[in-house]
């Protein structure tokens, strides 16, 4: 029995991690993945600290774990974060601020800031050893097309490639979403995220800052060489201004946004801005097809929570092919495609509304609704129960999990 042929299109964290996982499969026969991605993977370095960071929950830390890669990540450079401040108005003042520590909830962290690049250099280092996955760089999808018992996919230099199936993680312009033709509902929402690394006059003390502010949230995260990495989320117009001034002017910019909480900003590091949408396809498979990460959905950054959902959406579809092929089923199958589906597409929906909503109500002005949204995050703050909750949600170690995301008997996880 030759092993099931996998082709993953995109070579960010969630597909690598999702070959990486398939790699890692104990529960049948090796599998035979071939991933493609028209770009070079950038390359990690420790002289400098990549612009793009994910905020990775506890569930995400598991999920590379069991990709074999976390602790190679933690060897390098990431950086835990035990609090969270979130505030609208002035931070010192007595309504309206919602804190969140991790001691709360018995956990050593609420999370850890990882660089895009770190993620991915040590992902393709650890898939190098696996003779069952191979990495083609450079190669860029040109057509897709599927018969009953495989899916058939031209590359733009004329090569055909065969597959049992093809898992499309090309990004919220994917290219594969729009040949299968899965449509998508897809919302700009006329504003950008400027992201650049900081340093302020006083330590980030291992706490994550976010002010809500008319225009859109801005947030501090806090990095491993003491500066914080900000995403300032604003209108186009204004990031657009923000992103023409000089250092100087910016950093003081910066530091009146942030209501100085972190005192001045005393160095600005390279800048860069990207427009901000949501995205949500209808259907997350077709036959031989299947949709994870930004190509299934995309959400507003303020709550970070983007490539969480990317990790365990490689998570869910790994399990659900691993278990379809263990039952001797065909992992290209449209009804083994649509378990993962069943799975994934209510929690993300859910996370990308939950999102949307939040955006929506801290950018409303009125003279009553910012007393209200700041008395109502006093009253959340007030209440134990609820801060624990949210906690354990943004870790994502509630609801129905992968067993990837869950935790394992042994020490308690301190990186």
């Amino acid at each position: 029995m030759r092993a099931p042929r996998i082709l993953i299109a995109g070579g960010g964290p969630v597909g690598l991690a999702l070959a990486a996982l398939l790699s890692q499969s104990r529960e049948s026969a090796p599998w035979d993945v071939r991933l493609i991605e028209p770009q070079a993977v950038p390359q990690w370095s420790d002289a400098d600290v990549d612009l793009r960071v994910y905020a990775l929950s506890r569930a995400s830390q598991r999920i590379l774990s069991a990709a074999g890669v976390w602790d190679a990540i933690a060897a390098k450079r990431v950086s835990p974060y035990r609090r969270m401040v979130v505030w609208e108005g002035h931070h010192d003042a007595r309504i309206g601020t919602l804190r969140f520590d991790s001691a709360e909830v018995g956990e050593p962290d609420l999370g850890h800031i990882v660089e895009d690049r770190l993620i991915r250099t040590v992902l393709v280092d650890g898939l190098a050893a696996h003779d069952g996955v191979s990495l083609d760089l450079g190669v860029e999808l040109a057509g897709v097309g599927a018969t009953p018992d495989r899916v058939e996919v031209a590359t733009a230099d004329g090569d055909a490639i065969e597959a049992d199936l093809l898992i499309a993680a090309d990004g919220s312009a994917s290219t594969v979403r729009a040949l299968v033709d899965l449509p998508a509902v897809d919302v700009a929402y006329e504003q950008a995220a400027i992201v650049t690394h900081i340093a302020t006059e006083q330590p980030h003390a291992m706490t994550a800052w976010q002010r809500f502010l008319p225009s859109g949230p801005i947030a501090l995260l806090p990095l491993a060489d003491g500066r914080s990495s900000v995403v300032w989320s604003t209108s186009s117009a204004s990031a657009e201004s923000f992103s023409a001034l000089d250092d100087r002017a910016f950093a003081a910019a910066l530091a009146d946004a942030t209501d100085h909480v972190l005192g001045d900003v005393v160095d600005v590091g390279p800048r860069a801005s990207f427009p901000l949408r949501a995205l949500h396809a209808r259907r997350y498979c077709a036959p031989r097809v299947v949709l994870v990460g930004d190509a299934a959905h995309t959400i507003h950054p303020l709550a970070g929570q983007g490539m969480n959902l990317g990790l365990l959406d490689a998570a869910v579809l790994a399990e659900v092919l691993e278990a379809a092929v263990a039952a001797g089923e065909d992992p290209g199958d449209l009804r083994v495609l649509r378990r993962y589906e069943r799975r994934q597409k209510g929690r993300n929906l859910k996370t990308l509304l939950a999102m949307d909503a939040l955006h929506r109500l801290f950018s409303r002005a009125g003279p009553l609704l910012a007393p209200l949204r700041a008395t109502g995050m006093s009253l959340v703050d007030a209440n134990s129960f609820t801060k624990r909750r949210l906690m354990r949600e943004a870790l994502g170690v509630t609801g129905e999990l992968p067993i990837a995301a869950r935790a394992r008997p042994g020490p308690i996880e301190l990186n």
